[in-house]
């Protein structure tokens, strides 16, 4: 009788609303997939940071303890600053690069797909691999300090063992490998503004440059925000590059030990779960703070860098 009224009941129902209950059909399985793989680790995660959990027993609860106890954690503070140089100098120089390469591929010259190609290869192979290939090529004996050591007069070059050219090759090997990513963004960008609008301009008078900072710029706004948000959250969770570039997974001297390091090390070397969740917990805060911060903004009228 219940399926009966059921089949009833849908056969009187409009097309507007069995419109709205497939759509609840179709979007049911992304939403099931997203509590389950998603949400729910996040509050899992949240809950063990409450708790002193080491995998050999059972999670006692420690209320805050965690948390207060990383006030005074020599490793988290010291990955703290590692990890927000590595998102300065993996956030705003890319910005800049990749917008010069958008506007520069934008123009139309002989052999520009071709470039196009060449600058989007580095983003092809996996981080890991572009880690490993530069971790052979940052060698004290490998080519690049055979080329550039006799012009500086060093040799061999330490460029991963010392404490501050190891930080600065993990920002280039970033730079370089997620550049191309991100100027690929930027010319879509650059794609979607009408060409009446240069046309305008330059029947105004207006140069190539004042152009690009008094009509298009302004108009990148939305792209740029984009930008911005998904680069800032990609830093922060830095990982691969110091875990496969470092001589010591973050060494030398924990120089390159970003909060993911530290996650790692606490989580599966030091068996200390409870803090490896409430570090988590803080590098979630921080890339939500950020971002946020980006997204408002974003929201404001003045962009124009004129």
């Amino acid at each position: 009788m219940g399926i009966g009224r059921l089949t009833t009941a849908w056969r009187t129902m409009g097309l507007v609303q069995k419109r709205q209950y497939y759509g609840l059909l179709f979007v049911a399985p992304a939403t099931i997939f997203f509590l389950i793989f998603f949400l729910y680790p996040i509050v899992i995660g949240f809950g063990l940071s409450l708790t002193d959990f080491t995998l050999l027993k059972p999670p006692v609860w420690v209320g805050l303890q965690n948390y207060q106890d990383l006030l005074n954690d020599r490793l988290f503070l010291k990955s703290l600053n590692v990890t927000i140089g590595f998102v300065l100098g993996s956030t705003v120089p890319v910005w800049f690069i990749s917008l010069a390469m958008a506007v520069l591929f934008f123009q139309r010259f002989p052999g520009r797909e071709l470039m196009k190609v060449l600058f989007f290869t580095p983003l092809l192979p996996s981080v890991v691999v572009v880690s490993v290939i530069w971790k052979l090529l940052l060698h004290p004996s490998g080519i690049l300090s055979s080329v550039i050591g006799p012009i500086v007069g060093q040799m061999p070059i330490k460029w991963l063992f010392d404490l501050q050219l190891s930080p600065i090759m993990s920002v280039v090997v970033h730079d370089w490998h997620i550049a191309p990513f991100y100027m690929i963004i930027w010319l879509s960008g650059l794609t979607s503004i009408p060409p009446e609008l240069r046309d305008a301009a330059r029947v105004d008078g207006a140069n190539a440059l004042q152009s690009f900072l008094r009509v298009e710029l302004p108009l990148l706004k939305p792209t740029a925000v984009f930008v911005a948000a998904i680069s800032t959250i990609r830093a922060f969770q830095g990982f691969s590059i110091q875990f496969v570039l470092s001589p010591s997974q973050g060494g030398p001297l924990d120089v390159n030990t970003t909060l993911g390091i530290v996650i790692w090390k606490y989580g599966f070397q030091f068996f200390r779960m409870g803090d490896a969740a409430a570090i988590s917990v803080v590098l979630f805060a921080f890339i939500l703070i950020f971002t946020l911060f980006q997204l408002r903004l974003g929201r404001s009228d003045d962009f124009s860098l004129s």
